[in-house]
């Protein structure tokens, strides 16, 4: 598939591609699929979430294709690990089943996309497009946005969670294509953009919850459901504003909700805590930037970091 060996090693013809999943009709399936439009791309095969972080230590790839449910380590901790240890490398996950518990998780992962088993042939390879399509974009057009000096992009989205995994995918080949930024300030500032549009989703459009922190994930993510099916809060808008100058970077993100009273995360400090789960995407938030400030509302939020003597560092190897 796209590959021979050479003194020992894998020379590739194309892109590559790690597909990581404990079924092997499954991986046998979708690297079908991807060898019948690509001939030309590298898909290697591995059962186990672990013996895919030994292939990505080995190996250059372009993307990961991973199952969520595996044993051993699942889907999300290999994810987390890939976004620690390989910044920067897509992984697209696919699921048993599509829904918006699904498609909420792999937006908070971190997932460039997701594809339900079920509609793997229509949707697997379309997906793997865009992500090389992506990356090939940002490497042609590195050259003419790297001598950007000021950056104005203004979104307005529908309260749609592909929608935002597609704006975040956005954001993060932009900030690449930049150069000004290594790939760690990339990854946490994507990570914080990330999260305020996930809050002002949830907490802002869909008043899943009417005060912060009050409910578990579970009990928000059911209001959610409902209030989406309501016209009330489903034709809400959310707003993206992105402003790069020379020597700072801001992100506003404005939902249509009620807001909130701000004086509540404002004990929300230090590093995110596994055991104190609650909060933990605003404390991204905020170990990301240099500032962040709310309106009087408190239904946007504006984030802002300096960028000034910062420079971009070598690319992974991943990446």
């Amino acid at each position: 598939m796209g590959e021979h060996l050479l003194g020992g090693q894998y020379e590739t013809l194309g892109p590559r591609i790690l597909f990581v999943d404990d079924s092997a009709t499954d991986r046998a399936r979708g690297a079908g699929l991807i060898a019948g439009k690509h001939p030309e791309w590298t898909v290697i095969q591995t059962a186990c979430a672990e013996d895919g972080l030994a292939r990505l230590n080995e190996h250059r790839f372009d993307a990961v294709v991973s199952d969520i449910i595996m044993p051993n380590m699942d889907g999300r901790e290999f994810l987390r690990t890939i976004n620690q240890k390989f910044v920067g490398l897509p992984v697209v996950l696919i699921t048993a089943q599509g829904n918006d518990r699904i498609a909420a998780e792999c937006v908070e992962l971190g997932a460039v996309n997701y594809v339900p088993k079920r509609c793997m042939a229509e949707n697997l390879v379309p997906a793997l497009e865009d992500v090389i399509t992506a990356q090939q974009e940002v490497v042609s057009k590195r050259r003419v946005l790297q001598h950007v000096v000021q950056n104005c992009c203004e979104f307005e989205i529908q309260n749609d969670l592909d929608q935002i995994r597609s704006l975040i995918n956005f954001l993060r080949d932009r900030l690449s294509g930049f150069e000004r930024f290594t790939t760690s300030d990339i990854q946490s500032m994507t990570v914080a953009v990330r999260e305020s549009l996930l809050n002002a989703y949830f907490h802002g459009n869909l008043e899943a919850n009417s005060r912060p922190l009050q409910h578990t994930r579970d009990e928000y993510m059911a209001r959610a459901i409902r209030h989406k099916s309501e016209s009330q809060y489903s034709d809400r808008r959310i707003r993206l504003e992105i402003n790069l100058g020379p020597d700072e970077i801001t992100f506003r993100i404005s939902d249509q909700g009620k807001g909130f009273e701000r004086t509540i995360v404002s004990e929300l400090t230090g590093p995110p805590d596994d055991q104190l789960p609650a909060g933990n995407g605003f404390r991204q938030i905020q170990n990301a930037m240099d500032s962040v400030s709310f309106n009087a509302a408190g239904n946007t939020i504006t984030l802002a970091r300096s960028v000034s003597n910062r420079h971009s560092e070598p690319d992974h190897p991943n990446v």
